[in-house]
């Protein structure tokens, strides 16, 4: 909430409609991946019964925000981080959405997600999320020459160069998203070994 206020006061500032900022509010994938993050933590309060409730909860469902909130903050410490130096309330949106909350999620993921159900090929089903996020960028920015991130500015860099740029973050989802799945695997044989040794003992 306080990002979101934040952009609409910026587009009031420029001039725009407090529309434009609730509009710029979903064109981050930054806000989406939290977005995801808090309603996996809300779904695990509620413990209810509904479809989504229990969607919200599975592993795999985990497994793929735990990928988005780790390219959240890998992006932005690797390459949105030198690009602007926020202050004020500004600042406290910034620690909170590019380091608090992906902390926090991998920490849940790690500790209270049951492990061993995932799969190799769920590290291509994650794709589809950030695809679809990168066809929308592109759609919004090529109507209204918005675009949320400097390497997917077609304006300033071309179809050619920001296509390239796509498949490098791709290939960085994929690889994250093949971490989480190994890291699953292992946690789970070590479960299994241990269960394994009491029986013995």
């Amino acid at each position: 909430m306080l990002q979101l206020c934040l952009l609409v006061q910026t587009a009031i500032e420029s001039g725009a409609s407090p529309i434009t900022g609730v509009m710029k509010f979903f064109d981050y994938f930054t806000i989406l991946s939290n977005i995801l993050v808090a309603s996996v933590f809300t779904a695990h309060l509620v413990r209810s019964g509904h479809p989504l409730v229990r969607c919200l909860t599975q592993p795999k469902v985990k497994g793929g925000v735990a990928v988005y909130i780790s390219i959240t903050a890998i992006v932005y410490i690797l390459i949105l981080d030198q690009l602007w130096d926020p202050q004020g309330l500004a600042l406290l949106a910034n620690v909170l959405l590019h380091y608090v909350m992906p902390i926090l999620y991998m920490l849940d993921w790690l500790l209270f997600t049951p492990k061993g159900q995932l799969t190799w090929k769920d590290a291509l089903r994650w794709l589809l999320f950030p695809l679809g996020f990168a066809v929308w960028a592109l759609f919004w920015g090529a109507i209204f020459g918005f675009y949320p991130y400097p390497f997917i500015d077609v304006g300033q860099l071309g179809y050619s160069t920001v296509f390239r740029n796509a498949c490098f973050v791709a290939l960085g989802f994929l690889v994250v998203g093949l971490v989480y799945v190994a890291i699953d695997y292992w946690l789970r044989q070590r479960q299994v070994d241990r269960q394994q040794s009491s029986l013995v003992e």
